[in-house]
């Protein structure tokens, strides 16, 4: 097991979760305590997820939910945007960086069926 911090999913869930808390200081009151809050506590769960699956034996379960956090940042990036809490810039980033995330954690739960399914045959 390599060490979580080395994992390049990681280091992007960890990076994009400091870029969405410098965009959280900087919302106006409204969205930074509700909208903004909760943006932040999904990119915490994203971490902890890869944390959980680095260190898992069986890995689809937290990369199945890290899938589901990254689809659910997708969203509340795009309201944070809509409600004019980001700018056209801002939103393009993070969706690429989200993209990024996705295929990441993609690639990885396709290797961790496929391992899976060997062992079982």
């Amino acid at each position: 097991m390599s060490r979580y911090e080395h994992l390049s999913l990681y280091q992007a869930c960890y990076t994009f979760s400091r870029e969405i808390y410098r965009i959280k200081l900087k919302l106006p009151a409204a969205l930074k305590h509700d909208l903004g809050a909760q943006v932040f506590t999904s990119c915490l769960r994203c971490l902890r997820c890869v944390i959980f699956a680095n260190g898992s034996q069986r890995k689809s379960r937290p990369l199945q939910e890290l899938l589901l956090e990254i689809e659910s940042l997708r969203t509340y990036t795009r309201l944070l945007h809509d409600l004019r809490g980001i700018s056209k810039g801002e939103f393009q980033t993070l969706s690429e960086r989200l993209r990024e995330m996705a295929a990441q954690a993609n690639a990885w739960h396709k290797w961790e069926c496929d391992r899976v399914r060997k062992s079982e045959s």
